[in-house]
């Protein structure tokens, strides 16, 4: 799906995703990437205002739902894959671009946080890449097909290895150059996707409570995230000590962000 997204101000971090945003591939709706999200971090460990630069914070991270705004980087949202090598190539790009924002970020200086914000959304855009393997490739599809709807993907951070995957997993074909003036940002041709490719990212989604299989992708997504969330945890704490961990998540002294914040106003279009 393509989201125009009108994002209140929320400090001079968000105001930058915020200038950028754009119309962007996305199989879960902005609201619902925001629900998951919220969903999946435990709530005595990230404060709000640690949790809104999760969401939405500075480039290149961009957050869980900011990484909506570079509809260009087909790593953040795993398209155009053709099959489990492909999609382990894009995720190790991820991983390749955020983990050492987040690691550089989270050094403790001076009693504080480097880049307290820019590890943030850093791991935010991580979560986001996590959350759209459920909604973006037809591994729910499997798990329907052999009675297992509650079985969980391997992980694809830190480390994706595409052997542990069915052979015939893959992602949609999208293209911003094709659509129609019902749906100006479908991304699939007319006739459909072009070989090789099998499904197209317009049909393969589960975008919203519309999709009858939006249900299972949320919830597989959520608790990947949670898993998502205990690994970068304790690969922090590892490498920059519990302190470091635990400001990670907490945001000491970030109050302004503690306020409540708006990420209403999905206008969607197209998907």
């Amino acid at each position: 799906m393509r989201i125009l997204t009108k994002l209140g101000v929320i400090g001079a971090a968000v105001a930058a995703v915020a200038a950028i945003f754009v119309p962007t591939a996305s199989a879960f709706y902005v609201q619902y990437h925001e629900s998951i999200t919220r969903a999946a971090l435990p709530a005595d460990q990230v404060s709000p205002a640690a949790l809104q630069q999760i969401l939405v914070g500075p480039p290149p991270g961009g957050g869980a739902v900011g990484s909506d705004a570079f509809v260009g980087d087909e790593f953040r949202h795993l398209d155009n894959s053709l099959n489990p090598g492909d999609i382990c190539a894009r995720a190790g790009q991820a991983w390749g671009l955020f983990s050492p924002i987040i690691q550089n970020g989270s050094v403790l200086v001076n009693g504080a946080l480097a880049d307290g914000p820019g590890a943030r959304s850093a791991f935010g855009a991580l979560l986001h890449t996590q959350q759209d393997f459920y909604a973006h490739s037809n591994w729910v599809e499997i798990d329907l097909a052999i009675g297992q709807p509650d079985r969980l993907a391997p992980p694809i951070f830190p480390t994706c290895d595409p052997a542990a995957f069915p052979p015939e997993l893959h992602t949609g074909y999208f293209n911003l150059d094709f659509g129609d003036h019902e749906s100006p940002l479908s991304g699939c041709p007319p006739a459909g996707p072009p070989p090789p490719f099998v499904d197209c990212h317009s049909t393969l989604n589960k975008d919203g409570t519309s999709s009858p299989n939006y249900g299972v992708a949320a919830a597989l997504a959520t608790r990947a995230s949670t898993d998502l969330y205990f690994m970068v945890r304790n690969w922090v704490a590892s490498m920059n000590g519990e302190e470091a961990a635990v400001q990670l998540f907490q945001a000491p002294g970030d109050t302004a962000l503690a306020l409540p914040v708006s990420l209403p106003d999905y206008a969607t279009v197209g998907k």
